[in-house]
């Protein structure tokens, strides 16, 4: 005799508006929009800035959540401050993306700084968010040490003299299959911004998911450690991404990470106060994986290059960013 079997459960959702936003090809996360701020497209991407009860104004990209005014200072400052803490004296620093002006802010608390280059190749996405989202940027584009600047970011760092950087940072979204940020994230173009640092120089990685199946940070991995002789891997939990979230810091054989006491006084001597996720005694944890990451990072790491970026291996393979 054949048991029946249940119906299956249809998933009911709440009232109201929610934004999916697909976190892998097997997951869905669901934001509820209170008001859409603006919508559109420009010539490189859709764009979305909608309101959050728990989040506040939350900017979306491609149907992927970029950022949200609640919680940003934690991806901006893990992103920026512990490369910027890292280099003895960072004087000329690279944005390579980073539209919403929240990088620029986090590199212009450094004093140290003479001049902040941010190079973003969709100037209508840029005044979007400086419209809208002032909370992010603060002002960081009229700062006088700001040089922005519209093009394709790695056609520009090609032309600029070797050694031009103290601090490169790469605040890019993540390389979609067959998007124009493939090759943002290949051994190639690693190379080419360890040419035009500085020889002390530091370059700093947004890497994608630190979980269990993320796949970018471990290639992201094994692609620095190919080309730069110290790589740091480490991790933020961002809260509006609902994720452990990964970033890199490399450099050369002078690359070391401060001590707690360092870092207290760079902070002090740059004037950088009010932050909120980094500290001194925060540092000390800068760097510490857990074995599970440690050994997926080890272990599993592709060599991304311009013939073969991120993406499937192999037919019907699924990628988890």
């Amino acid at each position: 005799m054949t048991q029946e079997q249940p119906a299956p459960r249809q998933t009911r959702w709440p009232a109201g508006d929610w934004f999916l936003d697909r976190g892998s090809p097997a997951d869905l996360i669901a934001y509820e929009r209170q008001e859409v701020l603006v919508r559109g497209r420009t010539a490189f991407q859709e764009y979305e800035i909608f309101t959050s009860s728990i989040f506040g104004r939350v900017l979306v990209l491609d149907d992927r959540v970029q950022s949200a005014s609640r919680d940003e200072f934690i991806y901006h400052e893990a992103l920026v401050q512990p490369v910027m803490v890292a280099h003895p004296e960072p004087r000329r620093v690279m944005i390579m993306g980073g539209g919403e002006g929240a990088t620029l802010r986090e590199v212009l608390r450094h004093r140290t700084v003479s001049e902040a280059v941010m190079v973003d190749i969709d100037a209508e996405l840029v005044e979007v968010c400086r419209k809208w989202l002032p909370s992010f940027h603060q002002g960081a584009f009229d700062d006088p040490r700001t040089r922005l600047v519209v093009a394709d970011a790695r056609g520009w760092l090609e032309k600029q003299p070797d050694g031009a950087f103290d601090v490169i940072i790469v605040d890019l979204p993540e390389p979609l299959e067959a998007g124009p940020a493939l090759k943002l994230f290949t051994r190639e173009m690693y190379e080419l911004i360890r040419r035009k640092l500085t020889p002390h120089g530091l370059m700093s990685v947004q890497s994608g998911s630190a979980g269990v199946v993320g796949q970018l940070m471990p290639d992201i991995y094994r692609t620095l450690t190919a080309v730069f002789s110290r790589v740091m891997p480490y991790v933020a939990f961002v809260s509006s991404f609902m994720d452990l979230y990964g970033f890199h810091v490399a450099g050369g054989e002078s690359f070391r990470w401060p001590s707690p006491e360092e870092v207290a006084a760079r902070l002090k001597e740059r004037g950088v106060t009010g932050l909120g996720w980094f500290s001194p005694e925060y540092s000390v944890a800068v760097g510490r994986l857990p074995v599970y990451l440690r050994n997926r990072l080890e272990e599993e790491g592709r060599l991304l290059t311009d013939e073969q970026p991120f993406g499937p291996r192999h037919p019907g393979e699924r990628i988890f960013y």
